[in-house]
């Protein structure tokens, strides 16, 4: 049966299914993310009784809410692109995933039934035995939420490196499938804690009491914190992850870190170290604001300062000149050899990460020990300037993740992949023209699966 060609333009389908898909994976992401922080707040709430935790909590189910609703249009949206602009590649990723993809729609259900559950019974769930019931509502959301993060990641990293079986378990536990999923579970903190941060600090900028202004504060700080603190620990995993695509699959590999996507990387280095940056202004804000500016801090941040800034730079910097867009035009030099990943880059990252972590641990014992009232009534230049840094972090993790997944998603795609080593993007041309080929001939048996398919 020969398929009606759309007559269109491949890079149509590409550029559907890419904003479908990042801004599914934005929501997605906040969804795991905040509901963790959901369940952790909510717990503190019902440990300490203390009433902040509590409204902190119903702004989480609330936020928590809303961005399942939109995750489900998303959802919808993906899914009839993938059908309409690649029905032949989801025709196949559907058939290798089918149990994972049925197991994920699931768990999404559980988890929007629970976090609806847990928001639209707050009052219910406020007395006796009932509060024990009601918090179990989000720890169990969470629950799903990482385990439907879970198995869409089996489908994330067997596009990658598919393993060349046909065993579903070695399919399942590809060589990247389990690093990719720890290294989410850290960047979903990571963007849940900075973007709930961010939230906190907007309602700070517009409230117009010291009660709220208060609140909202120690909202911000406690996000912050938790983001923070997820995002130290990315390098370590991602390490790993990098380490198993390298072995797993050296061409992807090759794309990513020195070949023509190698310039993306480095904008991934560059927004991280400035998340680390930004993270660092803001807890010396923060010891300002609180009052706890202590001699040995007063000394260490310009230096730590001065080091995470260079740290940056390095980060930042490309090794393969050439292969950043547009700059070959300004420069002849085709290597740069202070942007060698080693050892100068991983010097780099080690300096954000020590450096960054002992920020963190100021942050943290700040926040612990901070004043029951800490805030005044008034607006303060340092208060607002910490509100403007955890929105601008926000932002930052938004291009940071969007970057980091056209990382991994363009190094299926520069070497012609839709599922590397088994479909090419070849494979789909007759759904885009009248090659004269069949929907037979274009979709290749799953024989051939851990072969290169020739189109």
């Amino acid at each position: 049966m020969t398929l009606e060609p759309l007559e269109t333009s491949m890079t149509v389908g590409r550029v559907a299914i890419a904003a479908s898909a990042l801004s599914h994976s934005l929501f997605a992401t906040f969804i795991v993310g905040s509901s963790l922080i959901g369940a952790i707040t909510a717990t503190c709430s019902y440990v300490t009784g203390k009433e902040w935790f509590s409204r902190l909590a119903k702004l989480i189910a609330f936020t928590l809410v809303l961005s399942t609703a939109t995750i489900s249009f998303l959802g919808v949206l993906l899914v009839f692109f993938l059908n309409m602009y690649w029905p032949q590649f989801w025709h196949r990723i559907f058939h290798v995933m089918f149990w994972p993809f049925i197991g994920e729609a699931a768990l999404f259900l559980g988890e929007a039934i629970f976090a609806y559950a847990w928001y639209y019974l707050w009052e219910w769930g406020q007395h006796g035995w009932r509060q024990k019931m009601h918090l179990a509502f989000i720890w169990i959301a969470a629950g799903c939420a990482l385990a439907a993060m879970f198995l869409i990641d089996i489908t994330a990293s067997y596009m990658l490196t598919p393993y060349p079986v046909h065993a579903a378990w070695e399919n399942i536990f590809n060589p990247t499938m389990i690093h990719l999923d720890l290294h989410r579970w850290f960047g979903n903190l990571a963007w849940a804690g900075f973007a709930l941060a961010a939230i906190c600090a907007m309602r700070y900028l517009k409230a117009d009491n010291g009660k709220d202004q208060r609140f909202f504060q120690q909202g911000t700080a406690f996000c912050f914190v938790i983001g923070y603190g997820a995002l130290l620990i990315m390098p370590a995993v991602g390490y790993q992850y990098l380490l198993h695509l390298r072995y797993g699959q050296p061409q992807a590999f090759y794309t990513v870190m020195l070949g023509e996507r190698s310039w993306l990387f480095d904008l991934v280095g560059l927004l991280y170290g400035l998340m680390i940056l930004l993270g660092s202004l803001y807890v010396n804000r923060m010891m300002q604001a609180q009052q706890q500016y202590s001699s040995i801090y007063s000394g260490f941040f310009p230096f730590s300062f001065g080091i995470i800034l260079l740290a940056v730079v390095v980060l930042g910097m490309p090794y393969h000149v050439q292969h950043v867009p547009g700059l070959n035009r300004f420069l002849d030099q085709e290597i740069n050899p202070l942007g060698k990943m080693q050892p100068y880059k991983y010097f780099a990252l080690s300096a954000l990460v020590v450096f960054g972590f002992v920020n963190w641990l100021y942050a943290f014992r700040a926040f612990w020990k901070r004043r029951a009232h800490p805030l005044p009534a008034g607006w303060t230049k340092a208060h607002r300037a910490m509100a403007s840094t955890a929105i601008t972090l926000a932002g930052l993790t938004i291009i940071m993740l969007l970057a980091m997944g056209w990382v991994r998603e363009s190094a299926r795609a520069v070497n012609g992949y839709l599922i590397y080593d088994v479909m090419r993007l070849k494979d789909e041309d007759s759904t885009y023209t009248d090659t004269g080929r069949t929907s037979e001939l274009a979709f290749p048996p799953l024989e051939t699966r851990g072969k290169a398919v020739t189109p």
